[in-house]
């Protein structure tokens, strides 16, 4: 994330927030979700996650956001 410009809370959902960040080398502003691991400890959650970051691999729809990378820490 060292390539990336924190920014402001876009947004909150049941498992994570959504954070407004820039590209530092190209300015391309993006949205960035992060969950808390420790609201991923039931299976069924973790499941829940999952399945959402496989469909948005599998996606390519210019209505739909694009996930362009997945980072675990």
């Amino acid at each position: 994330m060292n390539d990336y410009k924190l920014g402001k809370h876009l947004g909150m959902g049941a498992y994570a927030t959504v954070k407004q960040i820039t590209h530092k080398q190209t300015g391309l502003i993006l949205a960035v979700k992060v969950y808390e691991k420790y609201k991923l400890m039931d299976a069924t959650r973790k499941k829940s996650v999952i399945r959402e970051i496989t469909s948005l691999k599998r996606l390519d729809h210019p209505s739909i956001m694009k996930l362009f990378d997945v980072i675990d820490t």
